[in-house]
C-alpha cells in the first residue's frame, strides 16, 4: 500500500512537469525551423547585383541624385564656347535717322556652372550699308554677360535670358577717306533664346537680341548712339 502511493504522487509530480517542458520544446523546434514569409521577395539572382549596368548593381536610376556623395555633371555646365549668324535693323545717329538692314555676327567664350547660371564674353559685329551717306558701317560691342534660365529640363532644354555690360565702337568706310574708328564707349546688350539640345554636347539657340553702344565725341559735340536689333542662330558647345 506505502509503495502505490509513493507511486501515484511521482506520477501526479512528474506530468506538470512534462506540461511545462513541450511549450519550450516546442518553441525551440519552430524557431529552428523558421522560414520567413514570401511577401515581397526577390531572388538574389534578380536583384541586378550581376548586371553590368552600375545603376541597376546601386539599385538606383540615372534620374535619381547619386548617392555617397557623388557629383552629377549637369546638362549645360563646363565650358562654353558659341557662333552666331543672324541679322537685324541697325539704327546709328551719325549717319541719318532710318534704320537699315544689318548682318550679325558674334563669338562667345565662357562657363557654366550650373544648369541655373553660365557666364561668357561676347565679341559681336554688326555691319550695314547706309545708301543716303554711301558709308560701309560695322558696328562692334564687347561685353561680359551672366545668362539665367526661366524654364527649362535637366537635359538642357529651356528658355533663357542673358545681359551684360562691356564697350563698343564702329568703324565706318566711306571709300574717299578710307577706313576710320569712332571712340569707344559704353555698351548694352542682352538677348533671350531658346536652346534646343541636339546631342549631348551640342545645342542650337535661336535669339532675339538687342545691342547699344554710345559713339563719344570731344567734349564740345554731343555723342552719338548706334543700337541693333535682330534674330540670329548659335551653335553652342559645352565641352565637358
Amino acid at each position: 500500500m506505502k509503495t502505490f502511493i509513493l507511486t501515484a504522487a511521482a506520477i501526479l509530480i512528474a506530468v506538470p512537469l512534462a506540461a511545462r517542458a513541450d511549450p519550450v520544446a516546442n518553441v525551440q523546434q519552430g524557431a529552428l525551423s523558421f522560414t520567413p514569409p514570401a511577401t515581397g521577395a526577390v531572388p538574389l539572382d534578380q536583384r541586378g547585383y550581376g548586371s553590368d549596368t552600375p545603376y541597376q548593381r546601386r539599385g538606383y536610376s540615372e534620374d535619381d541624385p547619386p548617392p555617397y556623395g557623388q557629383r552629377r555633371w549637369q546638362a549645360r555646365q563646363g565650358l562654353l564656347l558659341s557662333l552666331g549668324l543672324g541679322g537685324g535693323s541697325m539704327y546709328m545717329s551719325t549717319e541719318d535717322a532710318r534704320r537699315v538692314g544689318a548682318l550679325d555676327l558674334n563669338a562667345r567664350l565662357g562657363y557654366g556652372f550650373s544648369d541655373r547660371f553660365q557666364m561668357f564674353m561676347e565679341l559681336n559685329t554688326d555691319a550695314a550699308h547706309f545708301s543716303s551717306t554711301g558709308d560701309d558701317v560695322a558696328s562692334w560691342t564687347f561685353t561680359l554677360r551672366g545668362q539665367t534660365v526661366l524654364i527649362g529640363d535637366r537635359q538642357g532644354n529651356g528658355l533663357n535670358i542673358n545681359f551684360g555690360a562691356g564697350i563698343g565702337g564702329v568703324t565706318y568706310n566711306g571709300g574717299t577717306f578710307g577706313a576710320q574708328d569712332s571712340s569707344t564707349g559704353l555698351a548694352l546688350a542682352g538677348g533671350i533664346s531658346y536652346s534646343a539640345r541636339v546631342a549631348r554636347n551640342f545645342a542650337l539657340e535661336p535669339e532675339f537680341f538687342v545691342n547699344w553702344h554710345a559713339i563719344p565725341h570731344d567734349f564740345d559735340r554731343n555723342q552719338d548712339v548706334s543700337s541693333t536689333y535682330g534674330l540670329r542662330m548659335n551653335f553652342v558647345w559645352y565641352l565637358h
